[in-house]
């Protein structure tokens, strides 16, 4: 009979193990990962047999909702053994997870699945886009001039690039300086690097990416202004030096390449976790009254002042935490929900109220596992 359960850290070598048979990764990285990333209080695992088969892993970040700074828990993977697959031990755990955050104050749970679809039956519907340079980009002739291979002790004078940047977005992680270094080192556990934009004497860009045998991915690329974000772009393309290359951009993006294509798609989900805890911390006082249900975690189900204050009072508006989720992010208004059928008003002012007052935002999230 399988059991499901938060981790201990006596777990660790045993879902070190499942991590590296499921993903594949290098030792570097998860040496950095187990030592760093690792939060036993924050990951499920399910023993069957015995054997630990199964694990959601996630570690704490804080993260912008419509500007404001709020605890969330990144969801950094799902993995079950191969010889276990196929036994609905996704659902049971995600549901632990995501109910055991909640209980310590954990307001959202963001991440990027590989199949973007394949949380929505879970309630973690699209809360962020991504635009991605995509193709074989036309070779610079010279590396553009302001750039540099960056180096870890660099990095420091970086972190208020990332901080300017980040707060322009629903949903990018407020990373602590801290936060920051580990972004960073992490990227050199696995074998990446990163290029520093330089404008008389001081960053204003830097990109980070990973420049493999069969092809380049650019994973973070922050900057100041358009005019940095395309010197930085023509930068990468020198250094791919022809190969297939992917540059990862927020949706608001300008740049172009010659020889790439130009495709914005959604690339987040977010998990409501404690809804009333975020609603309380993103919406001001007023009167209106929403009925939330959730089939996965028990706190956010009740009848609420948009405040997150539970009521007995009659509803305005009934709705489901994912879709709910998406307002409260800033990724579709109230006006978008109702035509998709996914909102329920009994006091019809409410929509046009509340899609005033919180009006719809540029959403976008660099992190992901």
């Amino acid at each position: 009979m399988a059991v499901q359960r938060i981790c201990t850290i006596e777990d660790k070598p045993f879902l070190r193990a499942l991590w590296q048979r499921c993903f594949g990764d290098s030792d570097s990285f998860l040496d950095f990962y187990f030592e760093k990333r690792f939060f036993p209080e924050y990951t499920v695992c399910t023993m069957e047999d015995d054997k630990l088969v199964n694990a959601m892993y996630s570690f704490p970040v804080n993260m912008y909702v419509r500007g404001v700074i709020v605890p969330a828990a990144i969801l950094a993977g799902f993995s079950t053994d191969p010889d276990y697959r196929g036994r609905g031990y996704m659902s049971s755990a995600f549901e632990l997870l995501i109910n055991k955050l909640a209980e310590r104050g954990i307001a959202v749970g963001p991440h990027t699945p590989v199949k973007h679809d394949s949380y929505f039956r879970l309630g973690n519907l699209t809360a962020t886009e991504t635009r991605f340079l995509t193709g074989t980009a036309d070779k610079p002739k010279v590396m553009p001039a302001g750039v540099n291979f960056g180096r870890m002790s660099e990095i420091g004078k970086l972190y208020h690039l990332y901080m300017n940047f980040a707060e322009k977005y629903s949903g990018t992680l407020a990373r602590s300086m801290n936060d920051f270094k580990l972004k960073m080192q992490d990227l050199d556990s696995d074998g990446g690097e990163f290029i520093i934009a330089d404008r008389g004497g001081e960053p204003k860009g830097y990109s980070l990416y990973f420049n493999g045998v069969e092809g380049f991915t650019a994973v973070e690329t922050v900057y100041d202004s358009d005019e940095t974000a395309a010197v930085l772009a023509n930068a990468l393309a020198f250094i791919a030096d022809n190969k297939p290359m992917k540059i990862k951009l927020p949706p608001d993006s300008n740049v172009t390449l010659a020889g790439c294509e130009v495709k914005t798609v959604p690339h987040g989900v977010a998990a409501a976790a404690n809804l009333p805890k975020l609603m309380h911390m993103i919406f001001k006082e007023d009167n209106v009254v929403i009925k939330i249900n959730d089939p996965v975690c028990k706190v956010n189900n009740g009848t609420f002042l948009l405040n997150g204050t539970p009521t007995d009072a009659f509803p305005d508006i009934e709705i489901d935490a994912g879709h709910f989720m998406q307002f409260i992010e800033g990724y579709k208004s109230l006006y978008d929900l109702d035509n998709e059928e996914c909102v329920v008003f009994n006091n019809w002012f409410v929509e046009e109220y509340l899609d005033d007052r919180y009006p719809k935002c540029k959403c976008f999230i660099c992190d992901e596992y």
